[in-house]
């Protein structure tokens, strides 16, 4: 327990209120999940309990089991925290005993309401990264995103804290408010982008060999091993990844992260292929990337002026503007230079929409490469491009009734996969 002030009794009888409350009434899996893990945490077993063991008293997953293929208890122990969060921010929120499960841990907190919450730990690194030589093909932001991850809970943790801290500027508030406000947290979804990831070994692997891989042919491995700069020897084998996200996402949530927790905002992560409608339905999101690697965006913008187009053909992705006004263009896509000292010039829509159900916030920063995902969400978050911002929807609308709802299509120079400045080339606002 993080308080040794708090009794196991106490404990326990938090803990039987929490699964007889409204938020777990109806979900049996969240109940044993919950009561499994409070229970060993009290007999002092804590330090056993991790994700194969879970999956298998919990979830009844077999001997087969393999967290790296059957991934229900991240799953879960991300619904188990909405859950919990939705418990203490209403029907417990006046009680002296909370129960938390701090993001990147299985092993659930004891605290007294009024305690500074526990530094958040980060993630393992996978055990795959002490083997073989990992080169990342296509999805490279692997180790950004362990970084951003670490930095999402340190700064979480301290949400607490910043609730003392100094109101937040009139400009950044007239746009992020509504989230502020919100007693919700803001959850971040990475996008999940089709992904092969390229391994090194020494020696050949077995045909039959798990998780699948293939050989790299000889033509591609010439290319890799320049591309990449690998000794000779050894060989390279494919694999499929999709739980990959992207640098500029990774970068991107940070600065997000920093701008909900100087507010007191807290902050959750997931993943696209973990989403489902009743999360839309149930968050405050916030969706990353672009449309091929988060399945969710179209459904989401079909009734919006601006939106998104996969690669089809010789067609590259995009953005449609389906109502061009004078000096607009019908379809933004990425414009490569033809020399390295040169800027590509890449763009990124932004829509901050109304959330699935009324009462939920939603908002959408889709680049169309992660690096102009990362230079949006910059502009988003700071106070010189909040301006630029506000000052443009006040022309499109000076009464505005309510909070903003807007769609901006931004552009930015790319050096060397390098984002410069962001600039708008184009405004809605929203009824």
């Amino acid at each position: 327990m993080e308080s040794t002030s708090i009794t196991t009794q106490e404990v326990e009888a938090e803990l039987e209120q929490v699964l007889h409350s409204a938020p777990f009434e109806r979900s049996e899996r969240l109940q044993r999940f919950l009561r499994f893990i409070c229970e060993e945490t009290l007999k002092g077993e804590a330090a056993k309990i991790n994700e194969y063991l879970i999956g298998s008293e919990v979830f009844h997953r077999g001997p087969a089991y393999s967290p790296n293929e059957d991934s229900i208890v991240r799953r879960q122990a991300h619904t188990l925290r909405q859950k919990l969060q939705e418990y203490y921010s209403a029907e417990g929120r006046d009680h002296c005993v909370r129960i938390e499960l701090p993001i990147g841990r299985y092993v659930p907190v004891f605290r007294r309401q009024h305690e500074e919450a526990p530094p958040r730990q980060p993630q393992p690194a996978p055990a795959t990264l002490s083997r073989p030589r990992l080169t990342w093909l296509a999805a490279a932001g692997a180790v950004a995103l362990f970084a951003a991850g670490w930095f999402l809970g340190r700064s979480t943790s301290r949400s607490v804290a910043a609730l003392s801290s100094p109101a937040a500027s009139p400009i950044i508030r007239e746009i992020w408010g509504p989230w502020f406000d919100n007693p919700g947290a803001a959850i971040i979804c990475f996008s999940n982008p089709m992904t092969a990831v390229i391994k090194h070994f020494d020696k050949p692997l077995p045909p039959d060999a798990k998780p699948k891989r293939l050989p790299a042919q000889p033509e591609e491995e010439r290319m890799f091993r320049q591309m990449f700069h690998l000794p000779p020897g050894g060989y390279l084998y494919f694999s499929a990844a999709v739980s990959q996200s992207k640098t500029g996402e990774a970068i991107a949530a940070v600065h997000l992260t920093n701008l909900m927790a100087r507010a007191g905002k807290p902050v959750d992560i997931t993943q696209s292929r973990f989403l489902s409608w009743e999360d839309l339905r149930r968050d405050n999101l916030i969706l990353l990337g672009h449309n091929e690697a988060n399945q969710w965006i179209d459904p989401l913008l079909k009734q919006y002026p601006f939106r998104l187009a996969a690669t089809s053909g010789e067609r590259q992705r995009g953005i449609v503007n389906t109502a061009p006004r004078p000096g607009e263009q019908p379809f933004y896509q990425i414009a490569y230079s033809e020399s390295n000292t040169e800027a590509d010039q890449e763009y990124a829509l932004v829509s901050m929409i109304r959330g699935v159900e009324s009462g939920h916030q939603l908002l959408l920063i889709n680049g169309l490469n992660t690096q102009a995902t990362q230079i949006a969400t910059e502009y988003l978050t700071s106070q010189k491009g909040l301006q630029q911002l506000v000052e443009r929807l006040r022309k499109e609308r000076s009464d505005p009734k309510g909070p903003w709802r807007f769609q901006v299509v931004l552009r930015t120079e790319v050096y060397d996969k390098v984002p410069t400045k962001a600039s708008l080339v184009a405004v809605r606002v929203l009824d």
